[in-house]
């Protein structure tokens, strides 16, 4: 009986905590946020991001402005960025984390293009609430195929 009883408890303790997923580190949610956005999974990109997400870049660009929500970046960044340069690609070179920011230095690279930004990532209650891309513009514009 003694044997049954922690067999029944430890059944249960797995099936209680089997659905709880650890959440993610500040930087490891940035680094999904990179590895969803080059995977093309838009829904998976989405989930990590709050409601009222706020999504920076500066400069005259295709893509620049502030956009609020997953739904405005995926259409107005996610869908331009491979109009203008195609095979676009982000390979990281370093990252800090300081409080609840986490910034992100890039290497940048598509057809014709080969530079460096920087990504600040706000983290809020274990998702990512704003997004800054510090680029070179100048450099993005140079590369770019088509021109708006």
């Amino acid at each position: 009986m003694k044997n049954f009883i922690i067999g029944i408890t430890a059944l249960l303790s797995f099936a209680l905590f089997s659905g709880h997923h650890e959440e993610l580190s500040s930087k490891d949610l940035a680094f999904k946020a990179y590895e969803t956005f080059a995977a093309g999974d838009s829904v998976a990109w989405a989930k990590i991001h709050t409601d009222d997400f706020r999504f920076t870049i500066f400069g005259d660009l295709p893509q620049s402005g502030v956009k609020i929500g997953t739904d405005a970046v995926i259409k107005e960044v996610f869908e331009v960025i491979p109009v203008y340069w195609p095979k676009f690609n982000l390979t990281p070179i370093s990252t800090e984390v300081i409080g609840n920011k986490v910034f992100v230095h890039n290497k940048m690279t598509a057809d014709n293009l080969d530079s460096e930004t920087m990504h600040v990532f706000t983290i809020r209650d274990g998702k990512i609430s704003s997004f800054t891309a510090f680029e070179d513009t100048d450099s993005m514009r140079k590369a770019m195929i088509k021109q708006p």
